[in-house]
């Protein structure tokens, strides 16, 4: 169980940190990089089930933490954006 909690925070750590390099730059990268590695690690958790046995089940496992910490991220961009935001008209008052 701890080894999940790693790949989870390690997912999340990459994901922000990869996000708000690019997302400097382009805004639209900052939500599309969380969002590919979730919908990637979600289809490679639908295939190993068809892979099947304690193979196909320790890849679902692995994937399924990753998709996990891919939408921690995007709701903490989420939220990061939205508190950026109110707290913009403050500051210009």
């Amino acid at each position: 169980m701890a080894i999940m909690y790693l790949i989870v925070i390690t997912t999340v750590a990459c994901l922000l940190l990869l996000s708000y390099k690019l997302g400097r730059t382009t805004s639209s990268l900052k939500y599309t990089i969380p969002l590919i590695a979730g919908i990637v690690s979600l289809s490679v958790v639908v295939i190993s089930y068809f892979y099947g046995g304690l193979t196909g089940m320790g890849i679902g496992v692995v994937n399924f933490a990753i998709f996990i910490g891919s939408i921690i991220s995007i709701i903490i961009l989420s939220l990061s954006e939205i508190i950026k935001s109110k707290e913009s008209p403050m500051n210009k008052s």
